[in-house]
């Protein structure tokens, strides 16, 4: 409701309850006048009833109570001033049941009226609720006779409130494409006596589309049933699902698209170290063979690690297509102690150019661990390079890099690589296994990532922490074997 259609309610409003006031005023002056002039024996007090029943359309309750009160009033003083025996038994009686009858009757109009206010009260609650939630009322016996539609109900529509509501004006706003399935759900629902939750469009008279929600269900009554249901606006949380839906797309795309990313950048980490190998080794074989140098043990020694090179960035590669095809890890029994010195034989040609010095810590009887190879192998080149890396030549000292092994608590094995590089602080230890965080110039960020990974595939635990005096600590667990 405008602010002008406001001001125009309340002054229609005033303008009725200074006419009705007039009314009381002279009704109540007529039958007060009519009372004094007739015989004391006639009593004509009951007539004020009317005037307290002409005041309930004016007044709330209090102003019906004043109007009573001072209707007794005027019985009374007319009972004096009506000629007769004032004081006589009968002219008595009769004057205390007008008295009676007029108090009485206040008191139900009131009643009335209060029940009233409550009422309308309620509707007014009822219909801002409505207009908030954008639901409206609706209701019939016979979906074909004429419907009761609250006012939100309407607006819905976009009806005037003088429209006869029915179920042919209903049909009317409905998109052509929906009408069919709107009128058989209905008249199915009343063959069947039985109530339904349909959603369709409506086609305004401006040619734009709502969606709305239409629920029903039935409610017994003597002599047959009638339907109560609600018409639900949902035109605002349509378009924000299909906004939603279109997000969701976008951000699916955009994940394919990053998945991508990370997959090649993961491909190109994983097959960098053994093809970094095989180009090391095939120079190296080429200088022994040279004529100058030629020593033929050696570059037989050299070729089988170029070898050996090739085959794990051929493993490499099998992993990553395992994983593509979902080819469950090949796992069996790993000696960890093995594994290492395996790695370090691969990686001697790498740590001696870089004049790092590696020193073992391996415990013995350490129980075999279930494990792809090829991917523990992978963890552990990762965490050697990357301690050589922290080793630079602008780090001062020497470059130690310490990689060992002991029994875990839970009867696994813990293996740990510590290096005397720059270090880390506890917030790079926290982030340095998020894909794409590096502390490396040339970094990718995706090494850290995928060692973890690949240690909580097998059921183990990777974490870093600050090494004393200096460096960094690269821990991780792998649990033994289930006993069978």
């Amino acid at each position: 409701m405008t602010t002008r259609e406001m001001r125009r309610f309340h002054s229609s409003r005033s303008n009725s309850r200074t006419v009705l006031t007039i009314a009381i005023v002279a009704l109540a002056a007529a039958v007060f006048v009519a009372d004094v002039v007739t015989p004391i024996e006639v009593s004509v007090s009951v007539l004020y009833v009317f005037v307290v029943l002409v005041a309930s359309f004016a007044y709330r309750s209090t102003g019906i109570v004043l109007v009573g009160i001072a209707c007794e009033a005027l019985t009374l003083l007319s009972h004096f001033l009506s000629p007769g025996e004032v004081w006589g038994q009968w002219p008595l009686v009769d004057r205390a049941i007008g008295v009676v009858g007029i108090a009485m009757s206040t008191l139900l109009v009131v009643r009335n009226r209060m029940a009233t206010d409550t009422l309308r009260q309620s509707e007014a609650f009822l219909a801002e609720t409505q207009q908030l939630s954008h639901t409206g009322s609706i209701g019939w016996r016979d979906p074909h006779d004429e419907q009761y539609w609250s006012r939100e109900t309407f607006r819905i529509y976009r009806f005037d409130e003088t429209t006869r509501p029915t179920l042919e004006a209903l049909l009317a706003r409905t998109h052509p494409d929906d009408r069919t399935l709107v009128k058989e759900t209905v008249e199915k629902a009343f063959r069947e006596k039985s109530g339904f939750d349909i959603e369709h469009r409506l086609l305004m008279g401006d040619v734009s589309i709502r969606f709305v929600r239409f629920v029903t269900r039935i409610a017994e009554e003597v002599g047959g049933v009638r339907f109560v249901g609600a018409v639900m606006d949902i035109t605002d949380a349509k378009r924000s699902f299909d906004e939603l839906q279109r997000v969701q797309s976008d951000l699916a795309r955009i994940t394919r698209v990053t998945t991508m990313g990370q997959l090649a950048a993961s491909i190109a980490h994983e097959i960098n170290q053994p093809l970094t190998g095989v180009v090391t080794n095939g120079y190296t074989v080429l200088h022994w063979l040279n004529a100058n140098t030629l020593n033929l043990d050696k570059a037989r020694v050299t070729a089988e690690r170029l070898l050996r090179d090739g085959e794990r960035a051929s493993g490499v590669i099998q992993r990553i297509r395992g994983l593509l095809t979902k080819t469950p890890p090949q796992m069996k029994d790993v000696n960890v102690n093995h594994l290492i010195d395996e790695v370090l034989e691969l990686l001697q040609t790498e740590l001696r150019l870089r004049d790092v010095v590696v020193r073992t810590e391996l415990a013995s009887m350490l129980p075999a661990v279930p494990g792809d190879l090829v991917q523990l192998q992978q963890v552990l080149l990762n965490l050697v390079i990357n301690g050589a890396d922290a080793m630079s030549e602008e780090t001062p000292g020497p470059k130690n890099l310490v990689v060992g092994t002991r029994a875990d608590e839970a009867d696994g094995v813990l293996v740990f690589v510590r290096d005397h590089g720059v270090g880390l602080d506890e917030e790079t230890a926290d982030k340095i296994f998020n894909p794409f965080f590096t502390t490396k110039d040339k970094g990718m960020g995706m090494g850290l990532a995928i060692c973890r990974s690949i240690v909580e595939a097998h059921g183990g635990r990777l974490w870093a922490s600050p090494a004393e005096p200096r460096g960094a600590l690269f821990q991780f667990t792998l649990p033994k074997a289930a006993a069978d």
